[in-house]
């Protein structure tokens, strides 16, 4: 079923990033991987991450140049799956793995496959698993297969611009909102899309968190003539603040303490495309010294080098900060604060537009319903009446996620698997995650504690403490998810692997199997 799962995803995905990401939550499911990725090749010969699975979510866009890593270079000159047996070779990735900041240790499974169309390449495929045999069941066959799905997702876009039947299968339906919702104010968004998209200006998204500022920069992006050339995601707020300006604008070898070679940055990586700086208002006011070099001169400086570089990308940034409030802070420059506000694009919340609700919600449920293999998710008129009452201040990702666990509820209810079924979203079902209950509680100040209370009740260690909630945390997620690890991992916001590996710890599932030698 996950193979079948896999293929259906060229077919039924939306858009080629989906494609891929569903391939690799497909492949995720038969490996013990910990992180899996498809890299895209560039035709500078650099390749750059499109999606990813048990990353940081900084690594996308990511570019590496290959005669800079042996492995890569490796793997693209490959003909099929090869795994990397030397502990002495670097690893891409490391310091990028989620829950494991530090470096990866040099004895560890690591595997790429190189992605061909046409006898080109477009790519790569590769695994890492932190245990040295967590590949050993992928059999080379079974790799080619995901590979050869992979490149078939990555040949929809790489089809070319005067195929009429090609562009059909990655472009929009004629008429298709390039954001969901037909609400007054989502249509006003929409058509300052239309006008904004075939432009080079900077362009400001704002809104508060979770109102889709993201969609609104794709839609920039892929509506642009600069659709074919890359898109590049930047998470401002994730990248600590020493390494932004490695990051954004690459670095020379031997720049700073770690840098063991030379490293494109994002601007670089996105070369002729667009860079997304999203949560812009984080960037520190060296870094904005730069970024504003970018928009005024179109050139870039990376660190340790005494060059400038001249880069051509658009840049579309976004925050949820009161800019202004911020340059009179003197938190934000006001000289790149008016090189982003050539015309701001405000996504209203989803309390000013409840009529967008339902449509959202049906939206996520059948999303979700692909993913576990259910014919499809229904709601009664109760639940979604509850569902279009409530304020969400999370916004459309909130929305998203409660109609997510409102699906598990139901199946854990019905003591049914959700595949192949048609399952309905009932009132009881919504409720725990659209009412008062689903918001976070309010923490009061503690006030004067009686010490025969405090005799009473013993305190704790700290760690002591943690650890039951964390157990408790894990024990409530796998009973929602009827032990399923990618669903709980899910519910908790960790990595199918990492989720799986926490609760055999915590002795709420049973350990592997060991293996003989």
């Amino acid at each position: 079923m996950t193979l079948l799962d896999a293929v259906l995803s060229l077919s039924e995905a939306p858009s080629r990033h989906e494609a891929l990401q569903r391939i690799l939550r497909a492949l995720a499911r038969v490996t013990a991987a910990d992180a899996l990725s498809v890299l895209t090749a560039a035709d500078d010969g650099s390749v750059a991450v499109t999606a990813q699975i048990g990353l940081s979510p900084a690594t996308r866009g990511l570019c590496f140049r290959p005669a800079e890593h042996p492995r890569l270079r490796r793997a693209t000159l490959a003909t099929g799956p090869i795994r990397f047996l030397d502990p002495s070779e670097p690893d891409p990735y490391n310091g990028w793995l989620l829950g494991n900041a530090g470096e990866i240790h040099p004895i560890h499974a690591c595997m790429a496959v190189p992605l061909r169309v046409e006898d080109r390449l477009a790519g790569l495929l590769t695994l890492d698993a932190c245990d040295p045999h967590g590949l050993r069941d992928l059999r080379d066959e079974e790799a080619r297969v995901f590979a050869g799905l992979c490149a078939a997702a990555l040949r929809l876009d790489a089809s070319p611009a005067s195929a009429p039947e090609a562009r059909r299968l990655v472009s929009p339906a004629p008429g298709a909102p390039a954001v969901p919702g037909r609400s007054l104010g989502m249509q006003r968004v929409e058509r300052e899309i239309a006008v904004l998209a075939p432009l080079s200006v900077p362009v400001l998204v704002t809104g508060e968190t979770g109102v889709g500022k993201e969609l609104v920069a794709r839609a920039l992006h892929e509506r642009s003539p600069r659709a074919s050339r890359p898109l590049v995601v930047v998470n401002c707020a994730a990248i600590p603040a020493q390494l932004v300006e490695s990051e954004l604008f690459g670095h020379k070898k031997g720049a700073f303490t770690g840098a063991t070679a030379a490293r494109a940055g994002r601007f670089e990586a996105a070369r002729g495309g667009t860079v997304f700086l999203d949560e812009v208002g984080e960037l520190p006011l060296a870094a904005q010294a730069q970024l504003l070099r970018v928009l005024q001169e179109g050139e870039i400086q990376p660190v340790g080098d005494d060059r400038a570089h001249r880069v051509e990308a658009r840049v579309v940034a976004a925050t949820n900060r009161d800019l202004r409030r911020e340059v009179d802070e003197g938190r934000f420059r006001a000289d790149l604060f008016h090189r982003l506000w050539v015309y701001p694009i405000c996504v209203p919340p989803l309390r000013e537009r409840r009529e967008d609700i339902p449509a959202l919600c049906e939206r996520f449920a059948a999303g979700f319903a692909v993913e576990l293999g259910a014919r499809r998710v229904d709601f009664t008129e109760a639940a979604l009446r509850a569902l279009a009452q409530r304020d969400w201040p999370g916004n459309v990702r909130e929305l998203k996620h409660a109609v997510e666990r409102a699906v598990l509820s139901r199946t854990v209810a019905d003591g049914e698997g959700a595949a192949g079924r048609e399952l309905v979203l009932r009132l009881e079902d919504v409720e725990p995650w659209a009412g008062e209950r689903s918001r976070a509680p309010r923490i009061e100040p503690p006030g004067p504690w009686p010490l025969d209370a405090a005799r009473e009740r013993p305190v704790e260690p700290l760690a002591e403490t943690l650890e039951r909630a964390r157990r408790e945390a894990f024990a409530r997620a796998f009973q929602a998810a009827g032990g399923n690890a990618a669903m709980a991992g899910r519910l908790l916001g960790l990595s199918r692997s990492f989720a799986y590996k926490e609760a055999v710890r915590l002795g709420l599932l049973p350990g592997p199997e060991p293996q003989r030698r």
